[in-house]
């Protein structure tokens, strides 16, 4: 029986006298001003000009005004998606009580299941390195199709290893998970067969990218929740592979799936990160009530070693119920096999690996039914929370090649041809300028404009003349 979260309190000894700031900055690694160092800071602030005056401002204004000026994130690929976290986290803590607690901007509602479940969603997190993730999602992944289930593999690492285990590259891919967590292409267009009941999503160092381009972005750590509504019925697994950090690509993982599995090997940085790791995940299901099912595996483990036997007997102490019982044992061939490509039930079958891996796949089969009763579709919960995008309305990326240096806008019809910044991202060698634009059903004339020239878009060959003599391209949707 899997253990609630809610009690892995105990477990973990989490200090309930810990500031939500400190917490944030130990497991995101962002840093935060405490109160006291923003009541040392001197009077004349670089941003002192930008504060309005005391004549006709009430004084609370003025100082909420003043702290928001002083409070910075220096990450800021993802700072204003932590000043959201932390603001309503801070909010819920402090006046909702647990009232409506759910109603930040990630929560998902305590629902009523509707009808029935669609895939088992499990993400595979851990933000050390070398613990085991990849070669367990991509071994887990093969046996389950080996049983007969439909399973689905998506590579968030923008290391692109879980492909590469499975004889594919993602930088020889045309279609990959960047494009679809930006609303390019929907998630089906992206799935490639790598095996009887075997599907794989590839990733790309351009994945690195996403978290800069989303930077102030609405909706983007339900990216991947929202691209996984159409095909959620297709599958019966789906597996994800995480980055070894704790971000936007992680977080995403997490709001996606419905359990986390955290490999962790025998070592004291691994089993300290576990700490940190289970805090974050606390985080989420306390503050943004998304309610995850954990389960630890040993991973890398030398029987032979005390320290190893030692290892596990501490985690199993720790968490008794939160362990499973397969435990994964080093062994070479696993190794041999990522580098040729392989799975391990396709490169030796009479190794440990092959046995342990094996195991852990029946111990989560053995789970399905009880798993099946508790959770819910991506759907549902997308949908009571507001975020499923309608029909007559869709995300689309405009995209124009042109030098890092230049300045590249777009107008037309959709913002009432009042210039707007596109993001710039280096693709695939290419110098790529992009922006996500929602638009409903209808026709819409657009231009670019690029160091005050406009321009057609000249991947679109559909145009119409314009009332001064030139030519916008057109969009039908």
């Amino acid at each position: 029986m899997i253990m609630s979260l809610r009690r892995l309190r105990e477990s973990i000894r989490v200090h309930q006298h810990q500031k939500w700031t400190e917490v944030l900055r130990s497991t995101w690694g962002v840093f935060v001003r405490a109160p006291d160092e923003v009541a040392n800071l001197p009077s004349a602030t670089p941003n002192a000009s930008k504060l309005p005056s005391r004549k006709n401002y009430p004084a609370d204004r003025l100082r909420r005004a003043r702290r928001i000026l002083t409070e910075k994130v220096s990450l800021r690929t993802v700072g204003d998606l932590i000043r959201r976290v932390i603001g309503k986290c801070m909010k819920l803590k402090n006046s909702l009580k647990g009232s409506t607690k759910g109603r930040g901007p990630f929560s998902f509602p305590a629902l009523k299941q509707k009808g029935g479940r669609g895939m088992r969603k499990i993400a595979l997190v851990n933000q050390k390195g070398g613990c085991g993730k990849t070669t367990t999602a991509i071994n887990l992944a093969r046996f389950l199709a080996g049983e007969g289930k439909k399973v689905l593999l998506i590579d968030l690492d923008p290391q692109g290893h879980a492909g590469l285990g499975l004889g594919a590259k993602g930088d020889q891919a045309e279609k990959t998970i960047y494009e679809v967590l930006l609303g390019e292409i929907p998630m089906s267009e992206a799935i490639q067969t790598v095996a009887e009941n075997l599907d794989l999503v590839l990733s790309d160092v351009v994945l690195s990218a996403f978290e800069q381009v989303m930077a102030g972005g609405n909706e983007r750590e339900y990216k991947l929740a929202q691209s996984l509504v159409d095909i959620e019925d297709d599958y019966d697994y789906l597996i994800i592979d995480s980055p070894p950090s704790v971000g936007l690509l992680t977080f995403n993982g997490l709001v996606a799936a419905e359990e986390a599995i955290i490999p962790v090997d025998a070592s004291s940085f691994s089993l300290h990160g576990l700490g940190k790791l289970l805090e974050t995940i606390q985080i989420i299901e306390e503050k943004v009530d998304h309610r995850l099912s954990v389960k630890i595996l040993a991973t890398n483990i030398d029987r032979r070693t005390n320290f190893c036997k030692g290892a596990v007997e501490s985690l199993r102490a720790r968490f008794p119920e939160n362990c499973f019982e397969t435990i994964i044992n080093t062994c070479t061939k696993l190794r041999e096999a990522a580098s040729r490509g392989k799975a391990i039930a396709e490169y030796n079958k009479s190794c440990a690996g092959f046995r342990d891996y094996q195991d852990l796949a029946m111990e989560i089969l053995s789970e399905e039914t009880a798993m099946k009763e508790k959770g819910f579709t991506i759907g549902s919960l997308l949908e009571a929370e507001g975020l499923l995008k309608s029909q007559v309305e869709r995300e689309i990326v405009f995209k124009l090649e042109a030098p890092e240096g230049a300045m590249v806008q777009i107008a037309g019809d959709f913002n009432e041809w009042v210039p707007e910044s596109l993001h710039f991202t280096e693709s695939q060698g290419r110098p790529l300028w992009h922006k996500t634009i929602s638009l409903g059903q209808g026709s819409y004339e657009y231009k670019y404009l690029v160091d005050d020239r406009w321009i057609p878009d000249p991947d679109n060959e559909k145009t119409a003349d314009d009332a001064y003599g030139g030519v916008n391209s057109v969009i039908s949707l």
